[in-house]
């Protein structure tokens, strides 16, 4: 068993997880534990929220055919029965992915499908559709010095500090070949996410990863469009930005798991926090660069 850093949450883990940074803080016991073991089997009597996933009055079991089974308790305790070797990063690209955001719902945070940069102090939101191209800019901006949060998934939590903040997850971004190439990021030797996929777990350089919450600034909304023309970016106002739960990671999930309410709450209270907008970019890797001197310069281009 190692003990790694999550989201500020201690979390001690049978399975390797070479993501994540090794637990340096106080003497606490784990706040969550990861078991390799047998997993519940599915409930005849119960249905399934979708063909991965059935919410059971213990805990929540997740099915990805042909990796692992997962289950989720309580926020505490997540155990993995695995069709594969332990080593295979299929198994924690799941893990920390849906079954991390069920974890979130569980303990009271809200599991946002974006990626969160440092922007002097306070916290960039990028979100969007998968393939929007998230983690590619927020590699670009790590890139000119700013510091990640989080990649894909950031974890809001609204509840014991001052405002809102976004929680720290780990020091890596994961890439498609042909976004590496653009950053002049070499992949040879990385790891890739699941074998048959050219996607890259690209490590952060060292002093590259903010290591303490902080509050969000603003919230973006990616979108592409063929060609190579200007970003354009248009202001959302509160009552748009509240309706876009696709900002969640798996916000149809929340809801089966009966945490509308405190969906509304945290999204209510983002909104409030920060600015939103939604940013038309090309799907030009040649205008990134553009596109990041676009973005820091409405939000006030703040060092790194």
């Amino acid at each position: 068993m190692s003990d790694y850093h999550l989201f500020g949450w201690r979390v001690r883990s049978a399975l390797r997880l070479p993501d994540l940074l090794p637990w340096q803080g106080d003497a606490r016991e784990p706040d969550i534990v990861v078991e390799i073991g047998a997993v519940p089997p599915l409930d005849p009597e119960l249905p399934s929220f979708s063909p991965a996933v059935q919410i059971q009055p213990a805990g929540v079991r997740v099915t990805i055919p042909a990796v692992a089974d997962y289950w989720v308790e309580a926020g505490r305790r997540i155990v993995v029965q695995t069709a594969l070797p332990l080593e295979v990063p299929d198994i924690r690209v799941f893990l920390l992915g849906s079954v991390l955001a069920i974890l979130c719902f569980q303990r009271g945070v809200l599991p946002l499908h974006a990626s969160g940069i440092d922007i002097g102090g306070r916290v960039l939101l990028i979100s969007g559709n998968s393939g929007a191209g998230k983690s590619t800019l927020a590699a670009a901006f790590a890139g000119r010095g700013y510091r990640l949060l989080s990649d894909d998934l950031c974890a809001l939590d609204v509840d014991g500090h001052p405002g809102p903040r976004i929680l720290p997850a780990f020091p890596r971004v994961k890439l498609w070949r042909d976004s590496a190439r653009q950053l002049a990021i070499a992949t040879g030797g990385l790891e890739r996410s699941r074998a048959e996929l050219e996607k890259y777990h690209v490590p952060v350089a060292q002093g590259g990863f903010q290591l303490e919450p902080l509050p969000p600034a603003h919230v973006l909304f990616l979108r592409s469009e063929p060609g190579s023309g200007p970003a354009r970016i248009r202001a959302m106002s509160g009552l748009e930005a509240l309706r876009r739960y696709d900002l969640v990671h798996r916000w149809r999930l929340g809801l089966g798991l009966g945490k509308q309410p405190a969906m509304f709450r945290s999204m209510a209270r983002l909104v409030e926090a920060a600015t939103v907008a939604e940013v038309t970019r090309s799907d030009d890797f040649a205008a990134l660069p553009a596109l990041v001197d676009t973005i820091l310069a409405s939000v006030g281009t703040p060092p790194p």
